[in-house]
């Protein structure tokens, strides 16, 4: 049987672990620059109310007030100030105020999937210029997650720039620590997916010098060299050891002692910060810890949370409730991990920004919650930033006005996913010249006054 380099491509971007191996291909060259970078996308599923994350401060309370009513509009005297600006953040928020205030968190206001600039006329008049499917969950996350416009793209924005770090040559490049994601799936670039504690093969310890495991190993690896005349027997003997080598290799990167991750995981009181989302980003931060075992110089992870698609009791009272409490997790979570970045002296290295569905209507629903929209506030975290920065335009919040797509609050983006995430993509390494192939609808967006969101230094 003659195996050719095409199978053994395919056998190789099937294994487990195929994220670590090197590369064989070098179809396309994305990512450039020296030392190490990385960035996290924060996927908040189900559609954040961002109109409450980030509110006026100015004579334009008013208008937000009376346009959300008095179930879901935070009064002025409880917003957080944001130190140099007419804005506040909800209460919940404290610890992203407290990163704003080190000059390491930068908005991004009403970005979302467009297919060109927009506005209320050309909405009107154009459906055929409309994003897929507006105002739908899957429709959108996917639209975030592939940067597409109006079409439900096989491969994510993520994923592409990962392609590029393969080409390279790099190892472990796109990492996603809730299982399968569409941004993270590239052309060749195979994400490693996390989700379990134990990376290593059950039952079968390296290290262990108990007669039942040597017993163990020894029966496993007479399996895996049985056959060794048979040429697809070897290849795939070679890639389950070579995983499981990797897999033990990753496992105490992840699980072992001696970590500084662990203490410095913890919120602007010292306390340590749990959960989920806490979990996951910790093994982003032992990851980056890892970097030099890994191999790796440039990456790109993913962590997610849910819980906001809150159409009933999104609020208990304008300033507590269900979104209250998911915005005081994402938020002291996003705290502890930046404060592991500055321990490990990576925060200029690491970059983590936000994405969601959509956000919420402007106008409550009379259910004490909100409805689907478009058009979100972002944002985004890392030493490497301009400090205190407001990027785009903030949408006249006027029902049935100019930015509303409708007449209940639906924000017509003003800001593009290609611009917003194009910066992000520029920064971790992709050059000028392989823009398009990472965002394919990148001419309509670099140019003319268009181009990458100036985010960083």
């Amino acid at each position: 049987m003659t195996i050719g380099r095409r199978e053994i491509l395919k056998l190789v971007a099937g294994s487990s672990l195929a994220a670590f191996a090197p590369t064989l291909a070098r179809a396309q060259t994305v990512g450039g620059g020296s030392g190490y970078r990385a960035i996290v996308a924060l996927f908040l599923y189900g559609g954040n109310d961002s109109n409450n994350l980030i509110v006026p401060t100015d004579e334009r309370h008013a208008d937000y007030a009376a346009a959300r009513g008095s179930t879901l509009a935070i009064p002025q005297s409880s917003l957080l100030p944001l130190t140099g600006t007419s804005y506040g953040l909800h209460p919940a928020a404290a610890p992203l105020a407290d990163i704003w205030d080190e000059g390491a968190l930068s908005w991004m206001f009403n970005t979302g999937p467009l297919l060109q600039p927009m506005t209320r006329q050309l909405y009107e008049d154009r459906p055929d210029l409309r994003p897929a499917n507006l105002f739908s969950h899957d429709a959108q996350q996917n639209l975030w997650q592939t940067s597409g416009a109006q079409a439900e793209l096989p491969t994510g924005w993520l994923g592409r720039v990962g392609d590029g770090f393969v080409d390279a040559g790099r190892s472990a490049a796109s990492v996603s620590l809730s299982g399968a994601q569409r941004a993270m799936i590239g052309d060749r670039n195979q994400p490693l997916l996390i989700s379990g504690s134990n990376l290593s093969l059950n039952g079968y310890d390296p290290d262990s010098t108990s007669a039942r495991d040597i017993s163990r190993r020894a029966a496993f690896d007479a399996m895996l060299n049985a056959g060794q005349s048979n040429a697809l027997a070897q290849i795939t003997s070679v890639i389950m050891q070579g995983d499981i080598a990797r897999g033990a290799q990753l496992n105490t990167i992840l699980n072992g002692e001696g970590s500084a991750v662990d203490a410095a995981f913890v919120d602007q009181n010292g306390a340590p910060v749990t959960g989920s989302l806490a979990t996951q980003l910790k093994r982003i931060a032992r990851m980056i810890e890892g970097r030099d075992q890994l191999g790796a110089t440039r990456q790109t992870f993913m962590a997610t949370t849910g819980g906001f698609d809150n159409h009933r009791d999104q609020v208990g009272g304008p300033t507590d409730g269900l979104h209250a409490g998911l915005t005081a997790n994402f938020s002291r979570c996003v705290y502890a991990f930046y404060n592991t970045m500055k321990v490990l002296g990576m925060e200029d290295a690491v970059t983590l920004f936000s994405m969601s569905d959509f956000a919420r209507t402007f106008r409550g629903n009379g259910s004490r919650g909100s409805d689907h929209a478009w058009g979100s506030h972002q944002f985004v975290v890392g030493g490497a930033l301009q400090p205190r920065m407001l990027h785009g335009q903030f949408p006249e919040m006027a029902l049935g006005g100019p930015d509303d797509a409708r007449t209940n609050g639906r924000w017509i983006p003003q800001t593009s996913i290609d611009e917003y995430a194009g910066a992000l993509a520029r920064w971790v390494g992709v050059a000028d010249a392989d823009m398009p192939y990472v965002f394919p609808n990148w001419s309509t967006w670099n140019g003319g006054g268009r181009g990458p969101v100036p985010f960083f230094a």
